[in-house]
């Protein structure tokens, strides 16, 4: 090959490398699909207050970092993304004290789960608060 078209390549690969890195990390990075399918996503099923959600979450996920999404079943088009704020491991079975941050596709942080994750599967349980500052109760079991 030729240097011009090497020198090419390389600045595309860089490109694609930082587009695929930032999207990963960023809140708006659910936007685009494709990109969320490189995630080991544990499904659950439940709702927040009177609301059927489901939600999406990978659990090897480390803090501040892209860990999923959910959406409201009658609007499964919306989805918002997911970003662990907080864990803590508090038995020896697993149990996590979790927070995630709720993000809208453009990015603006309007919620809050605040809850408790089984290390056997048992399910994800706690309080939700909206950008209002609204409180829900959420229950979620894993979903198989």
């Amino acid at each position: 090959m030729k240097r011009p078209i090497l020198a090419t390549l390389f600045a595309t690969l860089l490109v694609l490398v930082a587009s695929t890195s930032v999207l990963a990390h960023s809140p708006e990075g659910v936007d685009d699909l494709s990109s969320v399918e490189q995630y080991d996503y544990t499904v659950y099923k439940g709702k927040i207050g009177p609301y059927p959600i489901t939600l999406f979450i990978d659990l090897s996920a480390t803090t501040n970092e892209y860990c999923g999404y959910y959406y409201y079943n009658n609007r499964p088009k919306s989805r918002f993304t997911l970003i662990l704020k907080k864990f803590e491991t508090i038995n020896l079975h697993g149990s996590m004290k979790v927070v995630l941050y709720e993000y809208t596709p453009k990015g603006n942080h309007t919620g809050t789960f605040n809850g408790q994750l089984e290390g056997r599967g048992d399910g994800f349980q706690g309080m939700f608060t909206n950008s209002k500052g609204t409180k829900y109760r959420f229950s979620l079991t894993e979903s198989y």
